[in-house]
């Protein structure tokens, strides 16, 4: 199981929550302007673990230059997959797939619902994994993260809560080879 996940959604917050927050707080993106977003440190950890084992894949609405102002994934939690521009690039080792630029133009897909879909699908076939998707309810995904894990008035909460859910379906799935 590899889960795509919509990090400003469910992971990352501002500044301003980042200091209200009830526990520590990291931060994982800084532009020319200054600080930008953070997570927590539960969820970093969680984020090294899921890159290391290459079941998290990012999805962020920026583009690849921009990507690169994120040094969590960089540094700490590097991802073997992520998805930019809300699906239309796809990043492998931190470096564009252009092989899916072809695909993804040759499709004739506009929308960015279709673009996305037709993006969870390739990682699918490339992976010969099953996809799970954390983000935009309207996305109409084989697979979806149970909705009842987001809150969306603490991202911080969601994120945790959404770790702890990949935890229980991995232990799920090896008990079921057992």
């Amino acid at each position: 199981m590899i889960v795509v996940v919509d990090v400003a959604k469910w992971l990352f917050v501002q500044k301003k929550e980042a200091d209200e927050a009830s526990v520590p707080t990291i931060l994982v993106e800084k532009d020319r302007e200054g600080a930008t977003w953070f997570t927590s440190m539960k969820i970093l950890f969680q984020l090294k673990k899921w890159t290391g084992r290459r079941r998290f894949v990012p999805l962020l609405l920026c583009d690849e230059h921009t990507y690169r102002s994120y040094e969590v994934f960089h540094v700490d939690a590097v991802p073997s997959l992520a998805l930019l521009d809300g699906g239309r690039t796809l990043l492998v080792d931190n470096k564009r797939d252009e092989s899916f630029d072809v695909v993804i133009r040759e499709s004739g897909l506009e929308t960015e619902k279709s673009i996305l879909l037709f993006a969870l699908q390739y990682i699918e076939q490339m992976t010969n994994e099953s996809v799970v998707f954390a983000g935009d309810e309207s996305i109409e995904a084989t697979r979806i993260v149970p909705t009842a894990l987001l809150d969306k008035a603490d991202r911080l909460e969601s994120g945790r809560r959404l770790f702890k859910w990949m935890h229980d379906e991995d232990l799920r799935k090896e008990n079921q080879h057992d």
